[in-house]
């Protein structure tokens, strides 16, 4: 049977060889891309990899220590390189621990913009996160440096209840010790200014034949400086929410 001139099988066998063409082509593009990618980002060694196997956030702050600590970093680099290379060529098929190692690799760089990108694709992509302790060591550490200090403290003292022996314990000691130091501080000095404003206000109030008018206006003054030191600490409390948020959602 004939259909405009043309058979139907002879359609058919056309339409195949189109649509095998056609996937060829796809083939070839995926395949030329996958190498461009290969091309612009190197390959790690078998014992470059082994190296980096015993790399994580404990490490922060003691790699560049290290006699050996230039060519860390220039490993780190590498890796780095390799790994955004391998996260393009996978196209979101990719496991959680990359970013986990991403993360740590980038902390150690003092890339913390990245580190923080990094750690919180892991965060949203592993579901039990929360019993990786080097994970959470090094994402407190990133917040650490953001003064982002209510996450930070948290982040830490998961770290501590997940694992009490933590090689890094006395670190995080240090660190939730000056982040108490710094929040306690802080308080306490704006209630010692409230309370020298509001005992300043109230002897004035105690002195006989005080004007009218004098009166009226500290007493005023006295009722702003109350509105005053809660405004503060209610924007105090927001700004900390927002920072939170900004980081959370990096």
């Amino acid at each position: 049977m004939k259909s405009c001139g043309v058979s139907l099988p002879a359609a058919a066998s056309a339409a195949t060889r189109s649509i095998g063409v056609a996937g060829n082509d796809d083939e070839k593009m995926a395949s030329a891309k996958a190498t461009e990618i290969e091309k612009d980002f190197p390959k790690l060694t078998a014992q470059e990899k082994d190296c980096l196997a015993g790399i994580d956030s404990t490490l922060f702050g003691f790699h560049g220590l290290q006699e050996d600590g230039a060519r860390t970093k220039a490993l780190l680099l590498k890796a780095v390189s390799c790994f955004e290379g391998h996260i393009l060529k996978a196209e979101g098929k990719v496991d959680p621990g990359v970013f986990c190692q991403l993360g740590h690799f980038n902390l150690l760089l003092e890339d913390y913009q990245k580190a923080l990108s990094a750690y919180q694709r892991y965060f949203s992509l592993q579901s039990d996160y929360w019993k990786n302790a080097a994970f959470l060591y090094g994402l407190g550490m990133v917040y650490f440096h953001y003064n982002a200090f209510q996450w930070a403290i948290k982040a830490f003292q998961e770290v501590l209840y997940i694992d009490p022996s933590f090689s890094r314990a006395k670190e995080i000691h240090l660190r939730l010790g000056l982040m108490f130091k710094v929040i306690t501080d802080y308080e306490s000095s704006l209630k010692k200014k409230y309370r020298a404003a509001k005992e300043a206000y109230e002897s004035l109030l105690q002195t006989e034949n005080l004007p009218a008018q004098v009166k009226a206006t500290t007493l005023q003054q006295l009722g702003t400086s109350l509105c005053l030191f809660k405004l503060v600490r209610h924007l105090q409390m927001l700004i900390n929410v927002l920072t939170s948020s900004l980081l959370k959602h990096y």
